[in-house]
């Protein structure tokens, strides 16, 4: 039988989403911090080659390593928390480099594999893209917290989908693990972050043992039906 979480009404929501992101974001960060060192460490060794017969390579890794830097400045730059932003028009799969990126930098779960599965016809959604982002990282984090160490490879697989009225994202062990303490705040939170396109989110545990965190979103079509009234 599936296990189910419905939050409580003990904390308001945007506490526990603030909360939520601050514990992503923190590890986060201290990923991304130990990301610039490697990044830094490695231009100086270049620095130290100039002048040697291979400096015209170095040139090439110095470019490298620039471009490097930039994709850890592009994360830092998702780190503050985005609940008032503004609604846009957007695609569920802009989101997803940016999300597993800021995963594979979470300092506690860098090492959970992680694989995308997403149905190229999904369509837009009515959600600012960056609070997308953030909330499907928290998606990721959900799940991901579950496994065990010794079951990182397993790894959890991020898979969206929808049809004319909704979309799903769903991040979903690869592997039968117990569901621990603190599903009831994480689904608080992420419902708090995407209210504005009347979302929902989940955390249980399937038949099979698997632990799915879901988000549901309206899709553009649909939230704009209800802004007309339809």
């Amino acid at each position: 039988m599936d296990d189910t979480t419905d939050p409580g009404p003990d904390r308001p929501s945007a506490a526990l989403a603030a909360e939520a992101w601050m514990s992503a974001a923190g590890n986060v960060l201290r990923g991304l911090n130990h990301g610039f060192s490697n990044r830094l460490s490695a231009l100086g060794a270049v620095a130290a080659g100039l002048g040697s017969p291979d400096e015209a390579s170095m040139g090439e890794q110095v470019d490298g390593e620039i471009g490097r830097l930039e994709g850890l400045l592009r994360l830092y730059r998702l780190l503050p928390m985005a609940g008032a932003l503004p609604a846009e028009p957007a695609q569920v799969s802009d989101a997803m480099d940016d999300a597993v990126g800021l995963f594979r930098h979470h300092y506690a779960l860098r090492d959970v594999a992680c694989t995308v599965e997403g149905d190229p016809m999904t369509p837009p959604v009515l959600v600012n893209l960056t609070v997308l982002t953030q909330a499907v990282l928290l998606l990721l984090c959900a799940a991901a917290r579950h496994l065990p160490a010794d079951q990182y490879a397993d790894g959890v697989v991020l898979r969206y989908a929808g049809d004319s009225d909704w979309v799903d994202l769903t991040a979903e062990t690869g592997v039968a693990v117990p569901l621990a303490e603190g599903t009831t705040s994480e689904v608080a939170a992420l419902r708090w972050m995407v209210r504005d396109a009347a979302g929902d989110a989940s955390v249980m545990r399937t038949a099979r043992g698997l632990v799915r965190a879901t988000l549901r979103v309206g899709t553009l079509a649909n939230l704009r039906r209800r802004e007309r009234g339809g």
